[in-house]
This record gives C-alpha cells, structure tokens and sequence, in this order.
C-alpha cells in the first residue's frame, strides 16, 4: 500500500529591509491642533505596527506618550502643546522593518475652537459597582472652565454643570449604562467635545451558587471534594466557601475563595480537623465590581480520616 502525504509550508515574507509609507502627520509638522492621527499605508507582508512617541525626542526622553501595537493602519492621540517624536515599524514573525522616526510640534493657541480635552477616567466600556463615579481629565492650555455632560443610554442629559477644576464627582441615581463628555471654554473660544464615553454601573448581585455534593448528611474524608454549580449566576466572578462547626455559622473555621465549582476539603484554608466531626457549608458568589450573592442553602458532612 502506498501512504501518500504533503505539507503545506508557510513562508513569512521578509520585510527587514522595507520601508513604510507614512501619511500623516507630516515630518516637522507644527500644528495647533491637539488631535493627531497617526496614518500610514499598509506594507505587504507586515502583521502589525508598532507606534512609539515620546516628549521631546527619544535621545533624552522626559515622557513616554504611547508605546503600542496595532493590527490597523490608523491611531489617534490628543497631545498637550509641545515637542514630541514619535517613530513607527512593521512586524511579523520573521522580523520586523527598522523604526521610521519623524518630528512634531503642537504649538500652543488661546483659540480653544479646534482643540479637544484629552480625558482620563472613566475609560471606554469601564463597568463599577459603585453609584459614585470619579470623572478627569487633563488641562488643556488656555482653558479657563470646563464643561462636563453626563448622558442616559437614551443620550438623555442627567447633568450639565461648568467648573475650573479638571475633576468632578457624581452619585447616579441607580445602575445603568452612562455616557460623557467634557470641553474646554475661555472668554472667546470652545473647544470641541470628545467623543462620547460609555461606562456602566451595575449594582445587581449575581444569584446564589446551588451546592450539589456531598448531599446533605453524608459521611466523607478530606479528600472528597465540595461541589457546586453557578446556573444562574454567569456574572459570578468568584465563591466564598464558608465551613463552620455550627449550623448557624457562629464558629467559622474556614473561609476559602475560588474561581472554580469545586474543591477538595482538604484544600480549603484552614481545612477541618479529620475526626469524626459534622460540619456545615455553604456560599456566595462575587461578582467583578464586588457584588455579593445572597448565601446558598446549607449542607452539612460528616468527616472522617
């Protein structure tokens, strides 16, 4: 009989001694605007660009703006007036093109019109558990006050206020998805708004876990595990596991977090002593902003060495 068989092989292009075509911003570029786009043409053969930029240049670095990998051919930066470098190359699993590196200056301009505030927190798609949200942002030059929105998942406004300061602290009514903007203003100008933030508050507990074994009663040794299940509690980030001596939990003598539906008695923290000893278990779910479930049902087991 004969046995026929064939391998594809994959040839990563060597792209060590090409160049890649920058579009923007130009090289000595000095501009008021503070919202820069990095923009470039693909390059045959590249997987990903890394994009590094840097105040003022990289042979005496006084801030590391951005160091980053990208997959696309655009990224976007709000910079601070001021002398910067930034540099870009190429990669793939063969190798990588040298740095391209190129100059920029944003000058500094009490015209506030084509600016945008550069924000810090709360970041894209952040998720709390707390009703009180801390909202920042950077000082943009020339700014005298700022003016923060905070919008409904409807883009209903809940609050529109102006201060001098580049914080701001709001209690929301209740869980739901958010969004916000903020901009500069002085006697004269405006700035424009940034692109709208979403973030959400969720203040819902995950459901209680349901214990499965050992079934109520049940005589086992420390090497038996306790099991239990999460249906209906997919947000769950982790259990608390509480054994006590007691059957109303008045003498814990164990309290063990895990991120798994199961574990051995003789895992636990502070695992009980193997005699012939009852002891009651139960749970609570946590979830990843720290919402806590209510307690489980309760078994009890018997342990033996």
């Amino acid at each position: 009989m004969l046995v026929a068989s064939c391998t594809k092989d994959f040839i990563v292009e060597d792209i060590k001694n090409k160049s890649i075509t920058v579009i923007s911003p130009a090289n000595n570029l000095l501009t008021t605007s503070n919202q820069i786009t990095f923009w470039w043409e693909e390059l045959s053969g590249a997987e990903r660009y890394n994009v590094q930029v840097v105040k003022p240049n990289f042979a005496s670095i006084t801030q590391i703006i951005a160091d980053t990998n990208i997959t696309g051919l655009k990224y976007n930066l709000t910079l601070q007036p001021g002398v910067y470098q930034w540099r870009i190359k190429a990669m793939n699993a063969g190798g990588s093109t040298a740095y391209q590196t190129y100059n920029l200056t944003v000058d500094t301009t009490s015209n506030l019109s084509s600016l945008f505030v550069s924000t810090i927190e709360p970041a894209n798609d952040f998720l709390t558990g707390n009703k009180r949200v801390n909202f920042s942002w950077n000082t943009l030059n020339a700014a005298d006050n700022y003016q923060i929105v905070l919008l409904n998942a409807s883009n209903g406004v809940i609050k529109d206020t102006t201060t001098a300061l580049i914080t701001y602290t709001y209690t929301f009514a209740g869980q739901g998805t958010y969004s916000w903007r903020v901009r500069a203003m002085n006697d004269f100008s405006i700035s424009q708004y940034n692109t709208p933030l979403t973030f959400t508050i969720d203040l819902t507990a995950p459901a209680a876990p349901v214990l499965i074994s050992p079934f109520n009663g049940a005589v086992v040794s420390p090497t038996n595990n306790l099991s239990w299940n999460r249906v209906g509690a997919p947000d769950a980030k982790y259990d608390s596991v509480f054994v006590a001596s007691d059957s109303l939990f008045n003498n814990i003598i164990s309290k063990t977090k895990t991120h798994l539906q199961s574990i051995s008695i003789n895992a636990l923290t502070n695992p009980p002593p193997a005699t012939s000893t009852v002891y009651w278990w139960k749970l609570r779910s946590v979830d990843s902003v720290g919402n806590r479930s209510v307690y489980s049902n309760q078994l009890k087991f018997q342990l033996n060495p």
